[in-house]
């Protein structure tokens, strides 16, 4: 009989370490996905168009409104970068950038005018 309340005690023990160290293990808050933050800059003061990052094989793109705009989920690494005005004309050659691997990345373009 003590043996067997001995064995159960035992169990009961197991148990509860192996729930503990499976809560511990579980990650239980969602964070905010990496987000680039776009700035775009020219002579004149601000300018509106489409943004291009090409990282991992992907591209991810945004517009910008009043000069800026931002883009989620874009992988940590280096990435090409490249503008393209609203209404055509010339844009500026694509550069390299770096962007974090988590947090946020601030990025700031020149529209080349």
């Amino acid at each position: 009989m003590l043996r067997r309340t001995l064995a159960l005690a035992l169990a009961v023990l197991a148990f509860g370490a192996a729930c503990a160290a499976f809560a511990g293990l579980a990650p239980v808050a969602l964070a905010d996905p990496p987000t680039v933050r776009v700035e775009v800059r020219a002579n004149a003061g601000t300018v509106d168009g489409t943004v291009t990052l090409t990282a991992g094989g992907r591209s991810f793109t945004c517009h910008t409104h009043g000069g800026s705009c931002a883009i989620t989920g874009v992988p940590g690494g280096p990435a090409q970068a490249s503008f393209a005005p609203d209404g055509g004309g010339a844009a500026p050659p694509p550069r390299t950038v770096m962007i974090a691997p988590s947090g946020d990345t601030q990025l700031v373009l020149s529209a080349g005018r």
